[in-house]
């Protein structure tokens, strides 16, 4: 019967945590929230994740990604010349002010979607990749069920509300949760849209253009580097906000915080609640080191080995976001009945590590050394000395 012994190790990380998730009036005032882990995807905090909802110019993420997607084809090139047609000189909203006729570098329009949040610009890029707008949202729809945003409705590239035959107001929608996913793929896949959406304006002399960034926490928080805002009526003001919180003496390791703030009733509100929001997870969220596979965790007795006490140790490093507040537990099982010789590396245990009593992650235990079988009369002795221990 195999025999193992388990040994429990508490790690507590406990803190008084205070911040909006102690308040409602957010809750209140926005359509939903999200806070989540980038490199993970673990959704940290959620309000209202589920329901599809209007998500105006945030529909230009998924725009900038066809584009990237056809380049990495080399079907189109960022150094093409897009001549403008008279269809985005036609629509309202934020724009980039095209005019008919007019010559752009294609990479300057997707800066211009970013940045400015050009709505003529999404229909210029629309009609440059596919004969027409409507072609083009057929491959948005597509491409959104290949990534897996399966509640995502689009009816065109900018995100501006359209009107049907019946006057029906209907615009792009997509659940929450959707859109940290879109978030998530799109700064995985093409992370140089980060410094497209970290700068602070766009600035074309030639054209006589000159617009400010639409992110408002660009200059209210150091390190923000997107990623999209959104604003209709229905949609309220939205804003995808994200930054990378650097290593130091608090946090074993570099990562990246995604929040999603939809719904506010203005855009002084909306840069309120995003900037306590992100405040809120840069302050309460950090990486730990659980356990360091470079230190000995535990010691196993081999029985038939030249050295009887035989050092384990984890097969990786155990690294995990911890918010403030959370309780981290290690148990170590070890099988006890296992006998030498053993090679470098092998495994002879586990270790289960729980947050909060809930079990997040097993790493296999391994000697790091090889683990030699004593002779037979150097195992003699020994049962002969214990014997006599036992008689004494």
């Amino acid at each position: 019967m195999r025999k193992t012994v388990i040994l429990i190790l508490i790690i507590s990380i406990f803190f008084i945590n205070v911040g909006f998730c102690d308040n409602e009036m957010f809750n209140e005032n926005l359509s939903a929230i999200l806070i989540g882990d980038y490199d993970s995807g673990e959704i940290l905090y959620d309000y209202n994740i589920d329901n599809p909802i209007e998500i105006a110019s945030l529909t230009k993420l998924i725009t900038y990604l066809i584009a990237m997607d056809m380049i990495s084809t080399g079907s189109v090139d960022l150094n093409d010349i897009v001549k403008i047609g008279k269809n985005p000189t036609k629509i309202g909203g934020s724009t980039f002010k095209l005019r008919e006729g007019e010559e752009i570098k294609f990479h300057i329009l997707l800066e211009a979607i970013l940045i400015a949040s050009g709505n003529d610009a999404c229909v210029a890029v629309a009609e440059h990749l596919a004969k027409n707008e409507e072609d083009f949202v057929r491959i948005m729809n597509q491409k959104a069920q290949d990534i897996g945003l399966e509640s995502a409705v689009f009816i065109n590239s900018s995100g501006m509300p359209k009107t049907t035959k019946q006057g029906k107001e209907i615009q792009n929608i997509m659940s929450v949760e959707d859109i940290f996913k879109l978030s998530r793929y799109i700064i995985s896949r093409y992370p140089q849209i980060l410094n497209i959406t970290n700068k602070t304006e766009i600035n074309i002399p030639e054209r006589g253009y000159y617009k400010e960034n639409t992110n408002p926490l660009l200059t209210e928080i150091p390190k923000v580097d997107g990623l999209k805002t959104g604003y209709t009526d229905k949609a309220g003001y939205c804003l995808i906000s994200t930054l990378e919180i650097q290593k130091s003496k608090s946090n074993y390791q570099p990562f990246r915080i995604i929040t999603i703030t939809m719904g506010a009733k203005s855009m002084e509100d909306r840069k309120n609640y995003s900037k306590e929001i992100l405040n809120y997870a840069i302050e309460n969220y950090s990486r730990k080191l659980i356990i360091s596979k470079d230190n000995i965790n535990s010691n196993l007795y081999v029985n038939n080995a030249i050295d009887q006490n035989v050092e384990v140790y984890s097969k990786e490093n155990v690294v995990k976001l911890v918010k403030k507040g959370d309780k981290i537990k290690t148990e170590i099982a070890l099988n006890q009945n296992i006998l030498a010789p053993l090679e470098k590396g092998q495994k002879v245990g586990k270790v289960y590590v729980y947050n909060n009593d809930k079990k997040i992650d097993e790493i296999d235990l391994i000697v790091n050394r090889e683990v030699k079988k004593a002779s037979f009369f150097t195992r003699f002795f020994r049962s002969i000395q214990n014997l006599l221990l036992k008689i004494i």
